[in-house]
C-alpha cells in the first residue's frame, strides 16, 4: 500500500476499509492526501432546506384570527414619520432580512426618507437581498391595502420587479406523496431546470 502524499501510477485506487481510515483516490497521476477525504456523514445547517423543500409544516393558528398565521415567511412594511422599514418575518416571529431608510447607505441616495420613491427603493433592496437570502416566495396581507395606499402598491410592484412571488406555495402533505393519493404535486426536485422560467434580475 503508498503511503499518503505519494504519486500513485495510472489506474492505481485505494479505498480506506473503516471511516477512520481516509479515503485515497489516485487518478491519471494525481496526488490526493488526507484532507481530501470526503467525511461520509454530511450535517445540513440550512435551517430553511425543509422550507425551500416544502416539506416543513405550516403553523395552522385559528380560524377566527384577524391575521393569518399560516406561513412561513411574511412580508411586513412599517412606515413612521421619519423612517420606511420592510422586512420578512419568519413564522417564530424572528426577522429574517430586513431594509430600512435608518441604514446610511441607503438614506444618503434618498430626497426624504418616507415618500413614495423611498418606500419603492425600499422594495427593490429588500427583494434584492431576499433573493440573496434563498427566499423567492413570501406571504403577504398588504394586497389588501394596496388599492387604497399608492405607497403600499409601490412596495408591492418593487418586490415582484426584484423576483419574489407574493404567494407562499402549498406544503406537500406525505399523504399526497403516495403511489395511490389522488392528489400528485410536483414535487421540487422533480422539476427540471429547463422548465423554470428564470425571474428578471433586480438589476436594471
Amino acid at each position: 500500500m503508498l503511503p499518503l502524499g505519494s504519486v500513485c501510477p495510472l489506474g492505481v485506487r485505494l479505498l480506506g476499509v473503516c471511516s477512520r481510515v481516509p479515503v485515497v483516490t489516485c487518478v491519471r497521476g494525481i496526488t490526493y492526501g488526507e484532507n481530501d477525504a470526503v467525511n461520509p456523514n454530511f450535517v445540513n445547517r440550512n435551517p430553511r432546506n425543509m422550507e425551500m423543500l416544502r416539506l416543513a409544516r405550516k403553523p395552522e393558528g385559528w380560524n377566527l384570527e384577524a391575521s393569518s398565521r399560516t406561513y412561513w415567511y411574511k412580508l411586513v412594511l412599517e412606515k413612521s414619520n421619519r423612517h420606511s422599514t420592510g422586512w420578512v418575518e419568519h413564522h417564530t416571529g424572528t426577522p429574517v432580512v430586513s431594509a430600512s431608510t435608518r441604514e446610511w447607505a441607503i438614506k444618503q441616495h434618498l430626497y426624504s426618507t418616507t415618500d413614495t420613491n423611498a418606500v419603492y427603493n425600499i422594495g427593490c433592496i429588500l427583494a434584492r437581498r431576499c433573493l440573496e437570502s434563498g427566499i423567492s416566495e413570501v406571504y403577504t396581507e398588504l394586497d389588501q391595502y394596496a388599492e387604497s395606499s399608492g405607497k403600499i402598491q409601490k412596495f408591492l410592484s418593487a418586490m415582484k420587479e426584484g423576483g419574489v412571488e407574493l404567494k407562499e406555495p402549498r406544503f406537500i402533505h406525505e399523504l399526497s406523496v403516495g403511489m395511490f393519493s389522488r392528489r400528485r404535486p410536483a414535487l421540487p426536485w422533480q422539476v427540471q431546470e429547463e422548465g423554470v422560467s428564470s425571474p428578471p434580475s433586480p438589476i436594471s
